[in-house]
């Protein structure tokens, strides 16, 4: 299926991204909707919610790439520095996926959320709305995916495939982990 017109398109993608059986391409020179044109494109559910989860990353990675948002300096950020605390690396202290070279893992809550000490320097602050290709998800899904911290790439994945109530259940056996280890 040819795109011709973007706006169009956009307020039909909640119906074509449960139509497996087409293939869409567009010469419209925009690449959030070559990203998005390329997710639905992709017709293994799973593999969708992985592409979906790494070009949001990657957008927010590249949106904020010229900002030092936290502010770091030896390990603490802006917030621990103002109010004289001990922690280091800041919010993600507590992941279990933090190295001392940064975070190992693509998490989009993660890289979504930033406290009230932010310095955005200039720049609009990201929101789920503003990340197109989070339109392939539906609303449950991109409520998940923008709420699920601290929490490996694979694990985010299946959160979005499974249904809400094999997901109450995952998150429930989760939170047991947590707090046991």
């Amino acid at each position: 299926m040819k795109i011709y017109d973007k706006d169009k398109f956009y307020k039909k993608l909640f119906i074509y991204r449960y139509l497996k059986f087409l293939n869409f391409e567009s010469d419209i020179d925009d690449l959030e909707l070559q990203s998005i044109i390329k997710g639905l494109n992709i017709k293994s559910r799973y593999k969708r919610i992985l592409y979906v989860i790494d070009e949001g990353c990657n957008y927010i990675d590249n949106y904020y790439k010229d900002c030092n948002l936290c502010h770091f300096k030896n390990n603490k950020c802006i917030c621990h520095r103002k109010n004289k605390k001990d922690y280091i690396n800041g919010c993600c202290r507590k992941c279990k996926y933090q190295s001392n070279s940064g975070c190992t893992i693509k998490n989009f809550a993660c890289k979504l959320f930033n406290c009230s000490y932010v310095d955005f320097n200039g720049k609009k602050k990201l929101t789920v709305k503003d990340i197109k290709v989070l339109r392939l998800l539906n609303f449950y899904q991109r409520f998940i995916i923008s709420s699920d911290y601290f929490v490996s790439q694979k694990d985010v994945a299946r959160d979005l495939y499974v249904g809400p109530v094999c997901l109450i259940i995952l998150l429930t056996l989760r939170i047991i982990l947590w707090v046991i280890v």
